[in-house]
């Protein structure tokens, strides 16, 4: 497995632990929103915005169109994961666990 697909595979494993935290607390949907709208304020204009704005309204539209869309297997999808603001529901030794998970996956 190369560098990419660790990544991806990390990304994905991230995501999908993101979801579960927020299926056992949707609440904390206003995490994710508000972790995005600050990154929008810092940033200004980037070449992220079109998917900055696929994420609101994904946040929007709730846990089933996160999943969808974020989960599937796809560039898209990969993309999405790529400029996320989910990171939000997962503490810092939580992402090296799964990064160090999926670096012993290749």
């Amino acid at each position: 497995m190369n560098r990419q697909q660790q990544i991806d595979e990390f990304l994905l494993s991230a995501h999908k632990l993101a979801l579960s935290r927020l299926r056992a607390q949707p609440e904390r949907l206003q995490d994710v929103a508000a972790l995005l709208a600050r990154w929008r304020l810092q940033a200004g204009d980037t070449r992220s915005d079109a998917y900055w704005d696929e994420w609101n309204r994904l946040i929007a539209e709730g846990v089933d169109a996160i999943e969808r869309e974020v989960c599937a297997v796809s560039d898209h999808a990969a993309v999405l994961r790529s400029v996320s603001p989910m990171s939000v529901l997962i503490s810092q030794r939580e992402r090296s666990e799964l990064l160090r998970q999926a670096r012993q996956s290749s």
